[in-house]
């Protein structure tokens, strides 16, 4: 159970960014969802989906895209999980307790709490889950989740006397079922991170007994989520539900179907001739199906952009970039889904100020905005170049008309700059993003907590998802104070706004292009199906099947 001191300080910083919850749940119905918490529906439990990109990979430890986090938290369950309503529920946790000095948080599991083989989930699975994901020799690219941990910091730091010391981070197994977490600093988003897959326990004789194929195949990996992950490869994946599930009787869904689409006017076909239970939805068919009964609409906290490598791109052609582009028309025309033109990294919407309750954009506002005489100012301040660069991007349909849009802006806006497109399937996609081998490239951002750092802490150097050899000591210096100042939550907000300003305006690392928003077909009989504005895009835990003909 959550303590007063988590509920409070989780309240006074993220309570104004719960509005978000009402598109939670996407196709719920209130009597429906009560029939169904007494007991299995009439109707087939059966869900078919379409994702647009495979699945790169289903290591806990390892993961970095969304398609993934979607996945595990599908078939795997940290100490909390993120509920209905986007707050921490119990996962393998049952409780916790606190510290008088709110430094040591002892978790209790649960002793229903289950791997799909029937053993019990057990503290030792999360001491060395948590260990590998800030190991050198594994060190996980979400790993800088982990710094409220004690020593996490130094443990993962090259140069620092702990590096490498996984054995000193604090967190203990005190029996098969009680966990101990010691923090630097009682961070009041830590129960929300918990629910994050990085956070996820694995058997360490279960891993080490698959060698280099943990992971890598269905029948390689133990689960302890609502389903089980029963097939997988390129072209889709299946789910199945969980018998040793610990809240088994919760979950109505018996199988989960998904098939890997990358064009939306084939999602709309298989919607249409019932193959499919949801559709994402292209500004093409919009308007179509705008009266559709099954045509939903929801606004979300995630953000697109252009993203430069700085050591390739010199700063003042990012600059020109950055003012070079109408996302006006790009939202309306190309994208006109309900997303939102960006002339900002941080999304409107999501948090809001502490103490006075304005937006997170409240001070800075728009702070880069298409004007093509300033994009010619910068690019003759760069020398007017005849330059060529390469653009980056996912193998979608829709990403790929997207970039066609902007190498049409940029080379109409910018004299003598040429864009190629250099199109790749999404797995090496996020190869070439790693090793930060690309010119700029189509990005995409998405909160995994609910704290401003989730965004902006991105970009401190050699962070695991800086990926843009970006640099800077007056804003890594900002986020460290971030990270370990919580005693006045006022100036930590906007010592975080200004930071966004550093970012954009005077180092150029990123050029913003939209907030996102969702058009989608989703079946009438689908019930509770849950939509989180951050971490995990989707649960379908408590997802139901109703009224089907």
């Amino acid at each position: 159970m959550k303590r007063k001191w988590l509920s409070i300080l989780f309240i006074l910083l993220f309570a104004p960014s719960l509005l978000l919850t009402a598109c939670g749940g996407i196709g719920n119905n209130d009597e429906g969802a009560n029939e169904a918490g007494n007991g299995a529906t009439a109707d087939k439990q059966i869900l078919n989906l379409l994702e647009a990109a495979e699945l790169p990979t289903m290591n806990t430890s390892q993961a970095d895209d969304a398609a993934s986090f979607v996945a595990m938290n599908q078939v795997f369950e940290g100490l909390y999980r993120l509920g209905p309503e986007n707050t921490p529920v119990p996962g393998v946790a049952k409780e916790v307790q606190e510290s008088e000095d709110k430094k040591v948080l002892t978790f209790i599991l649960n002793e229903n709490a289950k791997w799909s083989d029937g053993s019990p989930v057990t503290a030792n699975d999360f001491v060395y889950a948590w260990k590998k994901a800030l190991h050198p020799d594994t060190l996980s690219p979400y790993a800088y989740l982990m710094k409220p941990i004690k020593n996490a910091q130094g443990i993962m730091t090259e140069r620092d006397a702990l590096f490498g010391k996984v054995d000193e981070l604090g967190v203990k197994a005190i029996d098969e079922k009680t966990l101990e977490v010691t923090l630097e600093i009682p961070v009041p988003y830590f129960l929300g991170l918990t629910a994050f897959a990085t956070f996820f326990p694995q058997k360490q004789k279960f891993v080490e007994a698959q060698g280099d194929e943990y992971a890598l195949y269905a029948d390689k990996m133990i689960y302890n989520g609502p389903f089980v992950m029963t097939d997988w490869n390129t072209s889709g994946w299946t789910f199945k539900k969980n018998p040793e599930y610990w809240d088994k009787d919760t979950v109505k869904l018996e199988q989960i179907n998904y098939k890997v689409i990358k064009d939306a006017a084939t999602e709309t076909n298989l919607f249409e001739t019932g193959q499919a239970d949801r559709a994402v939805l292209n500004a093409e068919l919009v308007d179509l199906y705008k009266d559709h009964p099954d045509f939903l609409t929801y606004e979300e906290p995630v953000m697109w952009y252009m993203k430069f490598n700085v050591d390739r791109v010199p700063i003042e052609q990012r600059k020109a970039m950055q003012r070079a582009i109408n996302k006006e028309d790009f939202v309306n025309t190309l994208l006109n889904n309900g997303s939102i033109a960006a002339d900002y990294f941080f999304p409107a919407g999501f948090v809001s100020h502490p103490t006075t309750g304005e937006d997170f954009r409240a001070k800075h506002g728009n702070i880069i905005s298409f004007n093509a005489d300033e994009a010619r100012k910068y690019w003759d301040q760069a020398g007017s170049p005849k330059v060529t660069w390469e653009l980056l991007v996912n193998d979608r349909d829709e990403l790929k008309k997207t970039a066609e849009y902007i190498k049409n802006q940029l080379e109409t806006n910018l004299p003598g700059l040429t864009i190629n497109i250099n199109v790749q399937p999404f797995k090496q996609r996020l190869a070439l993003d790693d090793a930060i081998n690309y010119d700029i490239q189509l990005s995409g951002w998405g909160p995994d907590y609910q704290d401003p750092l989730t965004f902006m802490d991105i970009w401190v150097t050699n962070g695991g998802n800086n990926k843009a050899n970006y640099s800077n000591a007056e804003y890594d210096k900002i986020i460290q104070d971030a990270m370990t100042n919580l005693s006045d939550l006022g100036a930590r907000f906007e010592s975080l706004q200004d930071a966004e300003v550093i970012l954009l305006e005077k180092d150029a690392v990123l050029a913003p292009l939209h907030q996102r928003g969702r058009a989608v077909l989703q079946k009438h009989y689908v019930k509770d199906l849950i939509v989180h504005p951050f971490g995990p895009e989707y649960s379908f835990k408590w997802t139901y099947i109703e009224g089907k003909e």
